[in-house]
């Protein structure tokens, strides 16, 4: 998530941005303005060249990228200094792999100051100066409409192959995925966080078959309980989107305050719930989109899980310590589990008694619920992901290490460990209790029930065919 601080301070500084443009300004910060070029952020914002990305700057009324990005870099670094007083220019451009030379070279050349006449300046006027350099945009949002009105693929003919439930396979999905939802045997959704899409999956023939075009940032996606709708977090747009899972399109969108990312749907599909990097939880109407309520949380949340008898949602807090209960009908606090450390995916066990949560500082966290005690099994390597398998397998993603881990639920044992590489996140399972890996790294790894090791590279399935482009 970008640091709320830059990004609200230029949302109220540019405030005729339409969704792109903010988009635009929001993934730059999130990168401190070091996105790498500007065919890299087109490619975030679901644009093909970095020419379509100079003219949606242009109708935005924003500088050139090299320019724009200079700015977000030298105003990460002003506003950084002024919250901790003790830290450098010079260490901060090495966090940025740049020499202390080319930093000051850098701020001079963007702002036409020296690094010390900003320092003495402060980062409000500095904004202004920023502000100067921009034009507000007559038709804000005609570039976005328009490339927004391409239409998506369908989905392809699906041929049935149950072959492919015995073999483990790995899919090629570049776009940085992130996010997956699965709907009974034959279709999962995957977000690209960096592709502004979301990719199909036939689960039938284990092959990539269609692109839905959205905005920047998708990162989560649950379909409701018909299967027939699903809903996107699209963390740059402070939107949900809604996609027709017959037609695999979208179909329309809610906004929410603050970029979203996590998302649980209620047992009925009436009530979808969301949290924002206002460190806010939101009650929408998933038939609407109206927001029915909301709570102030003590920390941004990136999990979110339902208790199987509706009445309970569970809150991971990270940054917080915390997993919060909330009564889901009038969304209050009920009881706080002090966890420690960055607790981050959450699971409920399938008879509502026990809570596990992922801590990506300390391994997997316990919870009896009927007395609040609490239990931990100790794993290294930045536990994040969780999801509870149907024959009672915990599986979770440790992002800094590169494997998943499985863990024995009923014995809180470590059974294995799986060697994916690259940055597991999202964990799902198809009706064929096949386990489905996505890797940010660029890819999807597919598992039969019981397997847990990743095939050599000459063992694995030809990689599917690429992705047909939403445009």
């Amino acid at each position: 998530m970008p640091p709320l601080a830059l990004a609200s301070l230029l949302q109220q500084a540019l405030p005729w941005l339409s969704p792109d443009g903010r988009a635009a300004i929001g993934t730059l910060i999130c990168w401190n303005g070091r996105v790498g070029s500007a065919q890299a952020l087109g490619e975030r914002l679901g644009l093909r060249t970095r020419y379509q990305l100079g003219r949606l700057l242009r109708c935005e009324g924003l500088p050139p990228y090299e320019e724009l990005a200079g700015w977000i870099c030298v105003l990460h670094w002003l506003l950084r200094i002024e919250r901790e007083p003790g830290v450098s220019l010079r260490s901060l451009a090495r966090q940025a792999g740049m020499s202390t030379e080319n930093s000051y070279r850098l701020v001079r050349r963007i702002t036409g100051q020296r690094w010390k006449d900003l320092r003495v300046a402060g980062s409000r006027e500095v904004i202004r100066w920023f502000v100067r350099r921009t034009t507000p945009a007559r038709l804000p949002h005609a570039y976005a409409a328009t490339r927004r009105a391409q239409p998506s693929p369908a989905l392809a003919p699906t041929v049935v192959d149950q072959a492919s439930s015995d073999r483990p396979y790995r899919m090629a999905l570049p776009g940085a995925p992130y996010g997956i939802a699965v709907r009974d045997r034959d279709l999962a959704y995957i977000t690209r966080t960096e592709a502004a899409a979301i990719a199909c999956l036939d689960l039938q023939t284990g092959r990539l078959v269609g692109s839905i075009a959205l905005g920047c940032g998708p990162s989560c996606v649950v379909f409701d309980p018909t299967g027939a709708r699903a809903y996107v977090s699209v963390h740059y747009h402070d939107e949900i989107a809604i996609i027709d899972a017959e037609r695999h399109l979208p179909i329309g969108a809610f906004h929410v305050p603050g970029d979203p990312v996590p998302l649980a749907l209620s047992s009925r599909g009436q009530t979808l719930f969301v949290s924002t990097n206002e460190d806010r939880l939101f009650a929408l109407n998933a038939g609407s989109g109206r927001i029915i309520g909301s709570l102030q949380l003590p920390a941004t949340s990136h999990h979110l899980a339902l208790h199987p008898a509706g009445d309970r949602l569970y809150v991971a807090t990270r940054a917080g310590g915390t997993v919060l209960e909330i009564d889901t009908t009038r969304l209050r606090v009920q009881r706080t589990f002090e966890l420690g450390g960055w607790p981050q995916g959450l699971v409920i066990a399938p008879d509502g008694a026990t809570l596990y949560a992922a801590n990506e500082q300390h391994g997997l966290d316990v919870v009896t619920l009927g007395n609040g005690r609490q239990g931990r099994l100790p794993i290294a390597g930045g536990a994040v992901s969780l999801a509870l398998s149907p024959d009672g397998f915990l599986y979770t993603g440790l992002v800094h290490a590169g494997t998943v881990s499985v863990i024995a639920a009923a014995q809180l044992r470590l059974c294995s460990s799986i060697a994916t590489g690259g940055r597991p996140r999202q964990i799902a399972f198809d009706a064929r209790n096949r386990v489905l890996i996505v890797n940010e790294g660029g890819w999807v790894d597919v598992l039969p029930s019981g397997m847990h090791r990743i095939p050599s590279a000459d063992q694995r399935e030809a990689p599917a065919p690429a992705l047909r482009s939403a445009s």
